[in-house]
Parts: C-alpha cells; structure tokens; sequence
C-alpha cells in the first residue's frame, strides 16, 4: 500500500509505503510493573544467538529518581524473552540513555546518560563493562574527563580495527561545558571522541556542531561510508541534517532534510543510521503532517544525501500516540525469508510505554 503525502516538487515529495505485512510483540509491558511503568529508550546488541536490549524502567520521562537501566536477553531465531534484569542503578540518580558499545578486544559497555532530579540535571556519562560477551556486567563506573570536557550523553559509536569513535553531548554545568556552544540551558556541542585501548582513554576528535556553524543540534549517529562517515543530527531549531564528513570529521556536505522532502516536517527523533544489503537507511520518529508521530524509515542515497524511498513503518493511522519510536533494528532469518526487527518503546492508552518489537519482511520495507 502506498500513501501519497503532500508537496509537489519530485525532488520534495514521495509516496510512503505502508508493509503489507508487520507483526507486534509485546517483549515488556509497563502494567507488569505499575510502580515502575515507564518502559522506554530501547538500545539494541546483537550477541548472535541473543539480541541484547537496555531500557529505562522508571516513572516518567524524566525527573524520576531512582529509575534504572534493565536488560533483556531475547532468542534470535523467535524473539522470545529468555532473561531480564537490572543492568545499573544509582540511589537518587535517574538511569537513562543507555548506548551500546563494542570494542575491539571484545569487551561490551553500556554508556548512560546519568542525570539527577534537581536543575542541572546531567551528572556526566557513567558506563557498565561486560568481559564475557554480555552475560554479565560489572559496576557502574564513571567516564570523567575527556580532554577538559566531561560528557553526559552518548549518541552512538563505531568501531573498526582497534579504534572506536562515539559521538557525544557536552552540558554547560559539567567540566568544560561553559567552553563550548551553548542554547541557554540546552546542551552545547555534539563532539567525536576516540579510544584506541577498548575505552580506557579517550581523545577529543572534533565539534559537529562547530562544523555546523553553531547549529543546534541534539541526538545524532554516524556510520562510515569507505573513508568518510555520513552523520544525521537532530535539529533543536525542528531541522534534521545529513551530513558528509572525512575521516578526521570536517565537513563535506550537508543536507537540511527537514527543508528538502516535504515527510519530513520537523526533526527525526533518536535517529539511526545502518547499512543494509548496500542500501544506506535512517530510522527514527516523524511527523509527516500536523498530526500524531510516526516511525519512519527512509531509504538515503550516500551521494546526494537526498531520500529515495519512505516507509510509514508504525502509526500510518494516525492514532494518538503520547510517546515513543526511539528505535533501532536487527535481522533473523526464518522460513527462508529475512526478518525485518525493530526493537521500540510506545505509549497509548496504557499506563506507561512498553518495549516492542515490531516484525516486517525485509524484502518488502527495503
């Protein structure tokens, strides 16, 4: 099914395809826990076998104290729930955020974005270790200063030989935030740090937001594209820019999507990026029109930076929906076709948001 959305211009507008097939599965529901019903802020690793899922469990968006960061351990091959537990908790401090990372040597992090009740509410990025592929992690451990500047939001990382670059949020009341751009109480600046030793020390890379001219930017993810990295950043001003960048992440080329295709009606929130059998994706919550949010996916030509395909993956019905779609993806093989999955959390009518995976046939969405 196609819906032709709204803007004349080719280059401007474009029928999104709506999956024919999509199946909901329900991995955990906030009315299983109604002292803690607010389930959301998925991040997803794949262990092979087992796909690992962190999320928030607390109660509400923010400014909850005493919310923690929860794993689930599901089956590939069904999506079945084998294990859940609680991954990090802090007394009075609010766990959320949390981003995988995989280094070299093996080992496996999970970086938070630790934050208190009380204004400022960042306390700088604490992490979580795993030496055994995952099945346990240790204590929760603070990253500190980074070259003058300690950091309380991890967006994404890459790694590839032995270095790994993670893109991160700089705070005007943490170490070396009132150095950077700042947006009155907002976060400054959007910068690329570099370990070389599995995340024991880090290194200052660069700026996007100064490579952007100040622009003020919020979430973000990168992949790379041969030498480069193509980077997406979440507009604070209700813009979402492509960006092409070189190896030390100065600035080729940049695109306004938001102003290029008429979908795209404000920012992609909690985008990601991925390659996909050699096409180049971005993830993430839109507004196509006036009404309530969507997930949508779209499909990126590298060159241009231009969208060549959008698929309305949830919400094409335009129901209420209070909140939701940070969401990222995995793949399984079953019955001889790939399986399309997209681990997300969702609020309707029900207490809290729950975590969901959402299933499609690849073949269809890609």
């Amino acid at each position: 099914m196609t819906v032709l959305l709204t803007g004349s211009p080719a280059l401007r507008a474009a029928e999104a395809v709506i999956p024919a097939s999509k199946e909901v599965h329900v991995l955990a529901a906030s009315a299983d826990t109604p002292e803690l019903p607010y389930l959301a802020f998925p991040a997803v690793l794949d262990l092979g076998e087992e796909v690992l899922i962190s999320f928030k469990q607390g109660r509400s968006h923010a400014a909850d104290p005493g919310a923690v960061l929860e794993g689930l351990w599901i089956q590939r091959s069904s999506g079945a729930v084998k294990a859940r537990r609680t991954l990090a908790k802090i007394d009075g401090e609010i766990m959320q955020m949390g981003e995988w990372v995989r280094f070299a040597n093996g080992d496996i992090t999970n970086y938070i974005d630790a934050q208190r009740k009380e204004a400022p509410t960042r306390t700088g990025l604490r992490f979580i270790r795993s030496t055994d592929g995952g099945r346990s992690f240790g204590k929760v451990e603070r990253l500190g200063v980074v070259d003058g500047v300690e950091y309380g939001y991890a967006f994404d990382a890459i790694t590839q030989g032995k270095t790994t670059w993670m893109l991160v949020m700089t705070f005007a009341n943490l170490t070396g935030g009132e150095l950077v751009f700042k947006r009155g109480s907002q976060p400054g600046s959007v910068d690329v740090i570099r370990t070389e030793d599995d995340g024991g020390t880090w290194k200052f890379v660069r700026s996007i937001t100064r490579e952007l001219d100040g622009a003020p930017i919020n979430e973000s993810a990168f992949i790379r594209d041969g030498e480069d990295f193509l980077v997406t950043a979440r507009g604070y001003d209700n813009r979402q820019w492509l960006l092409r960048m070189d190896d030390e992440f100065k600035l080729k080329k940049r695109v306004d999507l938001t102003a290029e295709h008429d979908f795209i009606q404000s920012y992609v929130g909690r985008p990601r990026l991925f390659i996909k059998d050699g096409g180049f994706y971005l993830l993430g919550r839109n507004w196509t029109d006036k009404g309530p949010m969507k997930l949508s996916l779209f499909k990126l030509d590298a060159e241009t930076l231009g969208i060549t395909r959008h698929v309305l993956l949830d919400n094409a019905e335009a129901e209420p929906v209070a909140d939701g779609y940070y969401a990222q993806p995995y793949w399984q093989e079953r019955e001889g076709r790939m399986r399309f999955n997209v681990i997300n959390y969702k609020r309707g009518a029900q207490p809290g948001p729950d975590i969901v995976r959402l299933e499609y046939d690849w073949e269809e969405v890609k």
